[in-house]
């Protein structure tokens, strides 16, 4: 357990603005910060951090939270992992007990993955450095290939033994229960015999998530009767292939600074690369890239650059992963190497300066290289010819930018012998029949219902918590008197005896009272980090402003907004009379359904005529007709 006195420390220490940073590019706006938000695909920026706040809320998918909730929602920390990570990030001593067996039972299945991932990790480390089969097999192997000591340990490279069960009996010895040995793909129970473990004889890949920490591994057989080459974990609860790019972890950076990033194949052109100095590089691992993978990419750059090998297959089979990439706006060029050579070979085979002069001088448009490759095939066919010629027009279709795609019909128009106002024509038919295509998958909405007076009060209820946690400590004046926020609303829903109803609102509104009634400050950051996850998540969301103004507007416009902050009175006796105008509303209308039931009293006539008189009195003073 970490104790509460570092947990506030740690709060206190950390910078929401600074925590984020390390994972979005962000831009100043006004008072606030904005970029792309990493937990949705979007173009327009709509992610905002406020750093006098704490907080972050994305106006797009509606996500927002503190500095341990974006790394628990972002890296898929637990509550415990989030902390410490501040910790370590604002040098912060974390003085706990380990972990007993009772308490590790207790981990969730994801935290208990992490820890035997990591276990593992160690493991094999040890076994290539250490042990005499790993010295032997698995360092001669990685040194053969060229790479040096530095470079192993930088990728924390290891060696599985050869005996079947030996990682398996070092986790029993750890008392990892077999249950998650199995989940995290470490070890295999066939036909309930025993386990055994997944990699065998093989040299070790360790994958990082974006954070560092191990999600799974890919082992390379070094026993030429392997019915596999390569084997990679499968997928779990931490490692799922399509959202992680091999050597992001190294890479991230790198990419941001040279504003570029380049993808090959597999972990070693990976690995050879970074030894030569290129760090911007990643690996989709042997698979087409996703989007999820092009959109972790695109938070630091706009730019990719892929490595082709000499196969032409290979080539052509990425030609639907850069059609993806083109979708999502980003700039992609090719760089073809000589047959029979890849990203790796090629790196050993030169220079440091050779290499990067390679890269420089053979970095092709992708655009003009596909309709190279395809115009080249259909040469003599006339028939091929023309199914080139629409398999480029289905890629510039794709490109989101009109100018970009003029841009490249002009240049196409001359490769590929086709006058550019039917290259034009065809391109626009193409988009047309994508964004019917795209708004056809969109599931049709129900109408929407009536809105309820249950979900009227709660809109104004959720105004009166939104001013309280706002403005509550604000003082407003009454002729001589002044008095704040939070004792004027307290005043004016107690004297109707009104009361907030609607969860958790009414939970909000009576931890505020009790702070005011012990005569203490309304504190933000104490609603922030609530330990209530649906208080918690409400508070962010009515702290977060979702306009903000920018700082230069009045003065280049000449336009003064009306901002709420600079009229507190005005603001929180609307939200009031709103509140109080709703609550006679609710009134009538159960006396109107009594009498329509032939339930009512003799004095619920009376009662209906007064609140009806109240009713329009509340009316005229928020300006507004009854209704």
């Amino acid at each position: 357990m970490i104790p509460k006195e570092t947990i506030d420390q740690i709060f206190e220490a950390a910078r929401i603005e600074e925590v984020v940073s390390d994972f979005v590019t962000l831009k100043k706006r006004g008072v606030n910060l904005l970029g792309l938000c990493p937990f949705h695909n979007e173009k327009t920026p709509s992610f905002t951090v406020s750093p006098t706040k704490g907080i972050y809320k994305c106006f797009g998918c509606g996500v927002g939270g503190n500095s341990v909730s974006f790394l628990m929602e972002k890296e898929h920390y637990s509550y415990p992992e989030a902390l410490k990570y501040l910790a370590k990030k604002y040098n912060i001593e974390i003085v706990e007990e380990e972990m007993t067996e009772e308490q590790a039972d207790r981990a969730s299945e994801k935290d208990s993955l992490y820890i035997i991932s990591k276990f593992a990790k160690s493991f094999f480390i040890k076994n290539l450095w250490e042990s005499e089969e790993g010295k032997n097999i698995g360092l001669n192997y990685f040194k053969e290939r060229g790479y040096s000591e530095d470079t192993i340990q930088k990728f924390e490279l290891g060696y599985s033994p050869k005996q079947k069960d030996i990682f398996t009996q070092e986790a029993s010895k750890k008392l990892f229960s077999q249950e998650y040995v199995i989940k995290s793909g470490l070890a295999l129970d066939i036909d309930n015999k025993g386990l055994i473990d997944r990699f065998r004889e093989r040299v070790m890949f360790p994958i990082h998530s974006f954070s560092g920490r191990i999600l799974g591994f890919g082992g390379r057989a070094l026993n030429p009767n392997a019915k596999a080459k390569y084997q990679n974990s499968p997928e779990s609860l931490i490692y799922n292939k399509s959202k992680i790019l091999y050597g992001i972890y190294f890479a991230k950076n790198e990419i941001s600074k040279k504003d570029n990033c380049f993808i090959v194949e597999g972990y070693t052109d990976v690995i050879s690369l970074h030894q030569k100095g290129i760090e911007n590089v990643v690996s989709a691992s042997g698979t087409s890239l996703t989007i999820d993978q092009i959109k972790l990419i695109n938070r630091f750059t706009k730019n990719i650059t892929i490595l082709f090998d000499g196969d032409a297959a290979g080539i052509k089979a990425s030609f639907r992963s850069v059609d993806l990439i083109l979708k999502e706006g980003m700039n992609v060029k090719v760089i073809p190497f000589p047959e029979n050579e890849d990203p790796d070979s090629f790196a050993k085979k030169n220079t440091t300066e050779k290499l990067i002069d390679y890269l420089d001088h053979n970095a092709i448009d992708f655009i003009t290289y596909k309709a190279k490759i395809l115009n080249a095939e259909g040469e003599k066919d006339p028939i091929k010819r023309v199914a080139i010629i629409k398999e480029i027009i289905r890629s510039i279709a794709l490109i989101p930018d009109y100018l970009t795609r003029t841009e490249y019909c002009k240049m196409c128009s001359k490769l590929l012998d086709v006058k550019e106002g039917v290259l034009l024509r065809d391109i626009d038919q193409e988009r047309k029949r994508i964004n019917l295509s795209e708004s056809r998958k969109i599931i049709t909405k129900e109408k929407p219902k009536k809105i309820s007076s249950h979900s009227k009060r709660k809109k104004y209820e959720e105004e009166i918590i939104r001013i309280l946690l706002n403005y509550g400590n604000e003082k407003i004046s009454y002729g001589e008197d002044s008095l704040s926020i939070c004792k004027f609303i307290f005043d004016e829903l107690s004297s109707d005896n009104i009361k907030i109803e609607v969860s958790p609102y009414n939970k909000i509104y009576s931890e505020i009272q009790e702070i005011i009634n012990k005569k203490n400050t309304l504190n933000q950051a104490y609603f922030i980090s609530h330990k209530d996850d649906e208080i918690n998540k409400v508070c962010i969301d009515l702290l977060s402003d979702k306009h903000s103004i920018s700082e230069n507007w009045a003065i280049r416009h000449k336009i003064y907004t009306n901002i709420e902050s600079q009229n507190l009175k005005k603001t929180a006796e609307k939200s009031v009379l709103m509140l109080k105008l709703q609550h006679v509303n609710d009134q009538i209308k159960i006396i109107q359904s009594k009498i329509h039931d032939s339930l009512a009293e003799a004095n619920d006539f009376s009662l209906l005529n007064n609140l009806i008189k109240i009713k329009n009195k509340i009316s005229i003073l928020v300006g507004r007709n009854a209704f």
